[in-house]
């Protein structure tokens, strides 16, 4: 297996572990205390905080091939994030109770949204990875019918 297979599969297993963390961590927050959903809350953005500066660091070494369309979708996704962070701040203010229920609707529809968006980057990921498997099997089978070259 060429090393780029193999950094995909750890990708694929990491966005694997996510994912059950999603679930484990959503199944928990129902039975917890506001205030301990708050405390996950501020370790999750601190664990998000960590992984975007590291993705940001990879994207700065591989600038040369990133595709405007990939920057133009991190883009927006970091200003609805950061949309999102801002009003999480607010609602901790918020104590008229009609307000607070607004927030949680809206709340809700940012997750259902954040869910959504979720599934289809995975959709795409998955195209993306099934493309590159087929890309490298394809230039490793034409390698192999081509005559060693003359050196």
């Amino acid at each position: 297996m060429a090393e780029e297979d193999m950094n995909v599969s750890d990708q694929v297993d990491a966005l694997q572990t996510r994912a059950a963390e999603l679930k484990s961590s959503f199944d928990q927050a129902q039975h917890e205390t506001n205030e301990q959903v708050r405390a996950r809350l501020d370790q999750a953005k601190a664990d998000i905080a960590g992984r975007q500066s590291a993705v940001k660091e990879k994207a700065g070494q591989a600038a040369d091939h990133a595709q405007s369309q990939w920057k133009s979708m991190k883009a927006d996704a970091a200003a609805k994030m950061q949309d999102l962070q801002d009003r999480i701040a607010r609602r901790r203010d918020q104590h008229d109770v009609k307000m607070a229920e607004q927030d949680a609707e809206t709340a809700e529809e940012d997750a259902a949204d954040a869910l959504d968006y979720a599934s289809w980057a995975v959709d795409q990921a998955q195209l993306a990875v099934l493309d590159a498997v087929d890309a490298r099997s394809w230039a490793d089978a034409r390698a192999a019918a081509s005559p060693p070259s003359q050196g």
